[in-house]
This record gives structure tokens, sequence and C-alpha cells, in this order.
């Protein structure tokens, strides 16, 4: 990639090592097509409509997944890579999103008055859930550099099914901090090496789509959590001596548990220490070559020392990516259901309170998926600020919009429910990560960690600060701070590239010095 290129090349010969790395990566897998098929002439390159048709559709499947063009046996992987890694993550943190949310409806659904919980007890539920989710990310992303994630993250996903399970047989309220307190503990766990691991299996044009994916498996559990929820409470109430809220507890746990023993066998590990059956030897050395060619660092590279910490704080992915990120969560208003205050204020039937908003999670879970199918495509070449400056810049438009608030009522129907665009930004933002700390595969992430460390810790005051549910149903003071906190993401993403550009400048002025002999011949580089 550019990053090994040598200094002062041009486009064209980054189009050449891109090239040749094509070529290595076939070399690997030891790919020869068989003599008979060299001059079998393909239904894209034939002429007619048919061949047409083919090509149209190739030229799709570039923008919506992977290049057509690439080796049989690398489609291969990846399919099977998408099989197992894929979807045992989305069902994983579809049960996170759940296993989350469940508080509040059991909460509205008796546990309120059969635990005896008075004033402010449910936030402070929340707040001692927070607490753990924030303790166990950081010893979580260092610890899995050496214990493999298919142990870490399935024994804790199977911890967080029982703790859930025990939530229902709770008898007092400081039982049940207790319980959400070891619930947010073990949760912790798997989104900062989730979106790790997924990244150090995937290329920079790969990444994107997947990991937008994964992401959006959390706004599609909350879409069906409250179906899911309501059937277990009407349906299950009263059996086996349950309440109705216990049975929201038990469902959301059984749910869970066959993800976390899944996960045992489905997660892969890091491409250096896997030993997933779907996975053979040849791949999982392919794997590590493709990678390496990419220009990322192997897991091991630059292992864990007792300095290594301090190295890292003095960089500035340490600082800026948590910043920038608590940028993007203050700039999505969703702190409030400001959708459906609104609709309530305005003597909408209970109906349409109800359904009406669900559209903003549809909007949002496809905006997110095509955002990240965009940003790897051909357009943005796995460029990802473009894809996060049109996103932001449509929901600050919106927010602007419901902060003037007297406009047309159509309008005002249009502002709400574009706000979601905004959901299709931190997905873009998880999957840039490799690029921005490809030199460091441990400070990667650990730095993912810190992110969401302190992006839950701005949400704390930041809410109560601007999103005051007595500022209902116009909300200015949110939709204003919204408003800036979004031009100052669309600011910060463009800095972030600038910063990208100056260490892959960097990079390659390394490259070129370590190997002076040699900078005349891409070819030479690249071997």
């Amino acid at each position: 990639m550019a990053d090994i290129a040598p200094h002062g090349k041009t486009g064209a010969d980054d189009e050449k090592v891109q090239s040749l790395q094509s070529e290595s990566i076939k070399e690997s897998l030891e790919i020869s097509p068989s003599p008979q098929f060299n001059n079998v002439q393909k239904s894209w390159e034939k002429p007619g409509t048919w061949g047409t048709v083919c090509r149209s559709w190739r030229t799709t499947q570039r923008y919506i997944w992977d290049d057509p063009d690439k080796p049989s046996e690398e489609k291969k992987f990846l399919f099977k890579l998408d099989i197992f890694l894929l979807s045992y993550t989305c069902l994983g943190y579809f049960c996170k999103g759940l296993d989350q949310g469940n508080i509040n409806s059991a909460y509205v659904s008796g546990m309120k008055e059969s635990l005896n919980m008075n004033g402010s007890q449910l936030t402070y539920m929340s707040n001692v859930f927070t607490a753990g989710y924030v303790i166990g990310q950081i010893p979580a992303v260092v610890a899995v550099t050496r214990i493999r994630p298919s142990i870490l993250v399935s024994s804790c996903e199977i911890l967080w099914s029982v703790f859930t399970f025990c939530c229902a047989a709770v008898k007092t309220t400081p039982q049940l901090y207790a319980m959400r307190f070891l619930v947010g503990l073990c949760e912790g766990v798997y989104f900062p090496v989730i979106v790790y691991l997924i990244g150090s299996w995937y290329t920079k044009t790969e990444r994107g789509k997947r990991v937008t994916l994964f992401y959006a498996s959390a706004t599609i559990s909350f879409m069906f959590s409250s179906y899911l929820q309501a059937g277990a409470y009407r349906n299950l109430a009263g059996h086996l001596g349950h309440q109705g809220w216990q049975w929201l507890f038990i469902v959301c746990g059984i749910i869970s548990l066959p993800i976390g023993v899944i996960g045992y066998f489905f997660n892969p590990d890091f491409p250096e220490n896997t030993r997933a059956f779907y996975i053979s030897a040849p791949e999982a050395e392919f794997a590590r070559k493709r990678i390496a060619l990419a220009g990322y660092k192997p897991l091991g590279a630059s292992a864990w020392t007792k300095t290594k910490i301090f190295s890292i704080i003095r960089t500035w992915q340490f600082w800026i990516l948590p910043l920038g990120y608590s940028f993007i969560q203050a700039s999505f208003p969703s702190q409030q259901p400001v959708f459906s205050l609104w609709l309530k204020s305005t003597g909408h039937s209970v109906y349409k309170i109800n359904v009406l908003p669900t559209a903003q999670y549809g909007i949002g879970t496809l905006v997110l998926i095509i955002a990240g199918m965009i940003s790897d495509s051909p357009l943005l070449l796995g460029r990802r600020w473009q894809a996060i400056s049109v996103l932001q810049g449509v929901t600050v438009f919106a927010s602007i919009v419901l902060a003037v608030w007297t406009v047309p009522i159509n309008l005002k129907y249009l502002a709400y429910y574009v706000l979601w665009f905004a959901s299709g930004v931190p997905g873009v933002y998880w999957a840039w990560y490799p690029d921005l700390i490809p030199h460091d595969h441990e400070m990667r992430g650990f730095v993912i960690a810190v992110t969401n460390i302190f992006s839950y810790i701005m949400q704390i005051w930041y809410s109560d600060a601007v999103w005051r549910t007595i500022e209902s149903p116009k909300f200015r003071p949110g939709f204003i701070a919204a408003s800036c906190f979004g031009i100052c993401t669309m600011a910060m993403s463009l800095g972030v590239h600038l910063l990208e550009m100056r260490d892959v400048k960097r990079r390659r002025n390394q490259a070129y010095l370590a190997t002076p002999a040699q900078h005349h011949s891409v070819d030479q580089v690249i071997d």
C-alpha cells in the first residue's frame, strides 16, 4: 500500500504497488488457473444484452460488497469470515443491546412495584451499569493480546447471560445494583474487543461495510427489543410463578447464552494465533500476509511493556480520536425521544406516537450500511472523512431547522427523520481506526477502548446539561448544541485526514531511508 511505497511516487505507481500486492496474494495461495480455462470467455466478456447485464452486475458488486476480480480463493476466505466471524459478532452485539436496554422495559412492567423502587433509583441503576461497563474495557483490550478472544469474549458473554438470569431472581434493589454492575462489567469487554478483532482481519476497502453492519445490529436490537419484550410480558406473565418483568430478563438471557457458546467456535481469534475450524493453515498464513502487505503491523510486534502506555499517551491518536468520537456522540440528538415528545405535544394518537418514530431506526440503519459500502467502494477507496462529513452535514441541517422551530410542518417532519443520518457516522469512524494506527497492533485496541470510555463519560454530563426534559418538546438548547458539535465533527474528520496523510508520508520516507538501495524499484520495495 501507499505507506510502504518509496518517496515521491505517483498515483500510477500506487496502482502498480496494489497490482503487485495482488500478485503476491495469489502466489501466497498458490493460485494457478488451469490451462484449459485460460481461453474460456467469461459471461461479462461476451457481447450482447447478457454480457451488458453481467458487466453491470460486476460494477454494482464493487460498490455494494467486494471487488469481483479478487482471486476465487480470497473470495472463499472472505465468505467464510463473513459467515462465521461477522454473523457471530452481529448476533452478539444484538444481544448486548437487548441486555443493556431491558432494565427500562422491566421498570415500567412491574419491577418498580415489586422491588419498591423510588426516586432516582432507575437513574442510579444506569450509572452502576455504566461504571461496570467503563471499568471492564481497558483490561479487556490488554488481556486479549494474551488470552484468545474466543475464550475471553465468549466467557464474558456467558457470564453476562448468567447475571441477566440473576436479575430475574433479585428480591431487593441493592441486589439488582450488584447484578447490573456485573452485567456492565462483562458487556464492557464485547464492543472494543470485537471492533479491534474485525479490524485485524479485513483490509481497508473491506472493513467499512463489515463494521457498519456490526454496528447496525445494535440499532436493529433497539428496533425490535420493545416488540420482543412486550410479547414476552404479555404471553409469559404469571407462568411458572414469575412476573412479566422477570420473564424479560429470562428471555434476554435465553437469547444471549447460546451466542456466547457459539463464540468459542465461531470467533477466529487474531490472524496471528487463529485455530478456527473453518480456517485452514494456508488460509491463516494468507491472512497474515495480506494484512502485512496492507501495511498493518501484526499482533506482538509492539507487545505490551511497562513503558508502552506512556508512548501511547504521547501520540495524537490517543487525544484526538476519543475527543472526535465525543463530538460524534454529542452531535447525534438521541439523548431524548424528541420526535415522540413532539408528536405527543401536537395531539397525535398513541398509535402514531409509537409507530412513526420507528422509521428513524430504519433510516439510521439503512444510511449506516450504505455509508460503509460507499466508503469502501471505488468511489472513496477506503477513505472515511468524506462519508462522515456528508452524513454529519445532513444532521446539522436538520438540527438547525429544529432549533429555529417555526418552520413549515412538512419540513419539520423531514428534519426529524433525517436527524438520524448521523447514526451512520460511528460505524464509519470505527472502521477508520486500523488505517490511523497501522503501526501498532496493541495500541489500536487500547485507543478503541479509551475512545469508547471517554464517550460514555462525556454523555453523563452532556445529557443533563443540554437535553433536559423541561425543554420538551422544542429542546432548543439541545439542537443548538447538536449543530455546533456536528460542525466540530466535520472539521475534526478533515483534521484527522490531514494527520493521517502526514503519517503516511512519514512512513513512506522511513521506508525509503531504510532501503536506500531499493528505492528506485517498486518491485524491490514490495519484495
